[in-house]
């Protein structure tokens, strides 16, 4: 080292040659030293603010892609359910993009800039162009046309992604070119500072080294840094300077590289949203597809069990006459056929009425509230609907499950469970050669009850994705992976749980744990699997099928005059229906009319006297059952207000309310000991006191 002396005259020989130096080309180096400074502040300004721009510009770029995105979710929400919102939306996200594309004219851009622009503009205008089209496909109810048009809108979006990447390469490459130039500038400037340096020697070299340690430096760790940002580093960050200006310098470009990364960190989060917002609306798509099939399942169902309790009431009807009377005949024989033929004909039906009670409580649309549910009526009508599958397959269904018990669910959704697991089972069962199911129900605490469903076939694969959507082990076409899915969303919707296992024997073991319900008090008899045996009190159902017999004999008007019984008007569109019940009244000692029909039962009242109507709510013609309650109402009040309705709809699946209270209203099928007690009590009268 030089000694400080040696140092300490160096620097004041520097200072004095320096401000020697400065006088001597002060008048000819001042106006090249300001205009240099001026010339390098002005680049500097302009790499600033081209650096600004071209950030800004891709950050309207990702805004384009992301507000394309939306528009294609809003899309696909119109499909899913048609709403001005979602259409609302689509265009609103359209106009913004459009906004943006337009913000890209108040830059300076290259030509090829420029044409990449009008590409994204074009792009977009056909992205849009394709979702009219499909929402206008939607709004006629094309849908399936629709979903194919909007499908497409997956390639649309990546070319507009495309084209947004190919305008951020032009503007690169323009701003590669901004900065050629400028950094050809700064080298002329050097040459030419170096010239000043050269005529001036001594200042000259001073000031070079001064450039070089104070300028150039941390113009080059700028340039390197902007460089590193423009190519992807979001890493790169100035050092902090020595000199003041270029440290207020470096923390700008540091705070801007800042808010890069966190522009792009968000850009990447929020597509990582988008991609998880497609999944999860795809498996909402499949999930709604499932329900659309199980609703339309359940209406099907629910027709067709309410079509069957035509034809079934008539036979159960027909069969409890039939059997009545051949009981009273004196000949040994026709008392033997009746018990021989007549009475299991209405057993049988009586086992077929509890099949259609069965589906037509498995059709009925959930209550969406929670309540305490019977777990042996939920578990028997779902087993029920399942347990002749089992019996063509060869295989054994046993349920154990106490009358007593009671859970907190909805009584549709419970069923549901109950089908699935035991479908569940079933193909298990046949796949692995088991013998069967059991379910069976036990207390777990005090707040909770176990429902086991326990079989014997091939077990569970993977048991961590037996609740995954769409995850199956059946061949495909056989099986979507949603049934316990489901299952477990019900159980969630419960406050329950369902628990999958493999049993150590082979065969799986799923348990539905559920919230214990408190028994309601009410006199109904709790469900049962067992088809009651033939009993005198028989059935009588209503249906919609039309009968093209000829309507059976009325009571003659001369007979009726005469009597002083009672007399009761009988209104059903079923031939058979009226018949059985001009029977049971007739037994029981009062006077029928019988009409198939409202406006024929309006004519008979407006001629005859009679004491009680007993009509079918739903009945084809000008006037059912809802219009001759209405007319009677006004021309007839007083057999309005004790008048019986018959319905059918024992599944609480009416979409019309019932017209009367609940204690004037006959659930079809009806008994016929309970049918004849309704109409007498509803006549005042006592069954002593009529004459047979």
């Amino acid at each position: 080292m030089l000694p400080t002396f040696v140092r300490r005259r160096r620097r004041a020989r520097l200072r004095t040659t320096l401000l020697l130096t400065s006088l001597i080309v002060l008048s000819s180096a001042g106006a090249v030293v300001v205009g240099s400074v001026a010339l390098a502040m002005s680049w500097r300004d302009a790499v600033e603010k081209d650096t600004e721009a071209f950030l800004e510009q891709q950050r309207i770029a990702d805004q384009i892609v992301a507000l394309t995105y939306e528009q294609q979710l809003a899309a696909y929400r119109f499909l899913q359910r048609p709403n001005t919102l979602h259409l609302t939306e689509f265009r609103s996200r359209g106009d913004s993009v459009y906004r943006a594309i337009r913000g890209y004219l108040i830059y300076d851009l290259s030509m090829d800039a420029r044409l990449q622009v009008e590409n994204i503009k074009e792009t977009h205008q056909r992205f849009e162009v394709v979702a009219e089209r499909g929402i206008d496909l939607a709004q006629r109810g094309r849908w399936d046309a629709a979903l194919v048009r909007v499908g497409g809108l997956d390639e649309r979006a990546a070319d507009l992604q495309i084209a947004v990447s190919r305008f951020l390469s032009a503007r690169a490459r323009q701003r590669d070119a901004f900065r050629m130039q400028y950094q050809v500038l700064s080298q002329r400037l050097r040459v030419a500072l170096l010239f000043v340096a050269v005529a001036l020697v001594a200042l000259g070299y001073l000031v070079s080294g001064l450039l070089r340690r104070g300028v150039l430096r941390p113009l080059n760790e700028l340039a390197t840094a902007a460089r590193r940002l423009g190519e992807g580093d979001a890493s790169a960050r100035v050092p902090q300077q020595s000199y003041e200006e270029f440290d207020v310098v470096a923390s700008g470009f540091n705070q801007m590289a800042d808010r890069v990364q966190a522009s792009r960190e968000s850009a990447v989060a929020q597509n990582r949203e988008l991609r998880q917002a497609l999944d999860h609306l795809h498996t909402t798509q499949e999930e709604l597809v499932q329900h659309e099939k199980l609703s339309a399942m359940g209406q099907m169902l629910a027709g067709l069990a309410h079509e069957l309790n035509n034809p079934l009431g008539g036979i159960l009807g027909m069969a409890e006459c039939l059997r009545q009377e051949l009981s009273e005949s004196p000949d040994a024989g026709a008392r033997g056929m009746g018990r021989d033929l007549a009475a299991p004909l209405e057993r049988e039906a009586l086992r077929a009425n509890a099949l259609v009670r069965s589906l037509l409580s498995f059709a009925r649309k959930p209550g969406g509230t929670l309540e305490s549910v019977g777990l042996a009526a939920a578990v028997s009508t779902a087993v029920g609907l399942r347990a002749h599958a089992f019996a063509q397959a060869g295989k054994t269904l046993h349920v154990d499950v106490s009358p007593s018990l009671h859970v907190i669910a909805d009584s549709q959704k419970l069923q549901h469970a109950v089908v699935n697991l035991v479908n569940n089972a079933l193909d298990a069962v046949i796949a692995g050669g088991g013998e069967g199911l059991a379910i069976r129900a036990h207390p777990d605490g005090d707040a909770y009850l176990r429902l086991d469903f326990d079989d014997d076939g091939t077990g569970i694969e993977n048991i961590d994705e037996a609740f995954t959507p769409f995850y199956t082990t059946k061949k495909a076409g056989e099986g979507t992976g949603l049934g316990l899915v489901l299952v477990q969303r019900f159980m969630n919707e419960f406050g329950a749980t369902v628990e999958a296992a493999n049993r150590p024997h082979g065969g799986a073991r799923f348990t539905l744990r559920l919230r214990r319900g408190a028994a309601p008090q009410t006199d109904q008899p709790e469900w049962t699997l067992e088809v009651p045996a033939v009993s005198p009190i028989q059935y009588v159902t209503s249906a919609q099928g039309r009968s093209v017999e000829p309507a059976l004999a009325r009571v003659s008007d001369t007979a009726a005059e005469t009597s002083t019984r009672p007399r009761v008007l009988v209104v059903d569109d079923e031939p058979s229906i009226r018949e059985i019940q001009r029977r049971l009244l007739t037994r029981a000692g009062l006077d029928v009319l019988v009409a198939a029909g409202g406006s024929e039962a309006r004519d008979i009242m407006q001629r005859e006297n009679v004491d009680l109507v007993v009509s079918d709510l739903r009945m084809p013609g000008e006037m059912d059952g809802y219009a001759l309650l209405q007319w009677m109402e006004r021309e007839r009040p007083g057999l309005a207000e004790t008048a019986l309705l018959a319905t059918g709809d024992v599944s609480g699946t009416a979409s019309v309310a019932l017209p009367v209270p609940p204690d004037r209203i006959l659930n079809k099928p009806f008994a016929g000991t309970e049918f004849v007690e309704r109409v007498l009590a509803a006549l005042g009268v006592s069954p002593s006191t009529l004459v047979k």
